[in-house]
């Protein structure tokens, strides 16, 4: 098989992931909740892709994931963007720097990874329009709790890059 005919397979193959994972998210058909706390299953899968890729196709994975979620929240104004644009870059130069391409690696990555984009929400939309004790209620029975529960989706698209990956190496 040509290089360049196997770079095109993956990249749309990536390309319909990131889509069918953002259509089962904001269709509601795969509204994941225990307790009243959701997830955001975009962050698990940008930190998975992030892990094996470079930062450049990191950093357009993540502006493209958060223009999609921006696209279909109210108010964020590119927020999506911005964040995931910011947290697909640093996992790309982290899992090549600083961290190996582990399981355990991983899991540390998605949930310093959730735990930023929650706070980085919080801050930006709920600590100011809700008032100080209503705010911090938010961030620890919300934010928090919705943070761990995102980072735990890191086991199947861990699993699925890793995959990939292999896959790659021998084609």
């Amino acid at each position: 098989m040509p290089k360049n005919l196997k770079k095109v397979l993956i990249a749309t193959f990536n390309v319909i992931i990131f889509f069918l994972i953002s259509l089962l998210h904001y269709s509601d058909f795969l509204d994941i909740k225990i307790f009243g706390v959701g997830t955001t299953l975009l962050i698990p899968l940008l930190v998975a892709f992030s892990l094996w890729h470079s930062p450049l196709a990191s950093a357009i994975a993540g502006v493209l994931s958060g223009m999609i979620m921006d696209s279909s929240a109210h108010g964020s104004y590119c927020f999506n963007a911005i964040v995931l644009l910011l947290l697909g870059t640093f996992v790309s130069v982290a899992s090549s720097t600083l961290f190996n391409k582990n399981l355990p690696s991983a899991i540390v990555i998605s949930l310093i990874c959730s735990v930023v984009y929650y706070v980085s929400q919080w801050a930006i939309f709920h600590t100011f329009s809700e008032g100080v004790n209503n705010g911090l209620a938010f961030l620890l029975q919300i934010s928090l709790p919705s943070a761990v529960l995102t980072a735990l989706f890191i086991f199947p698209f861990y699993y699925l890059y890793k995959y990939i990956e292999k896959l790659k190496l021998k084609i």
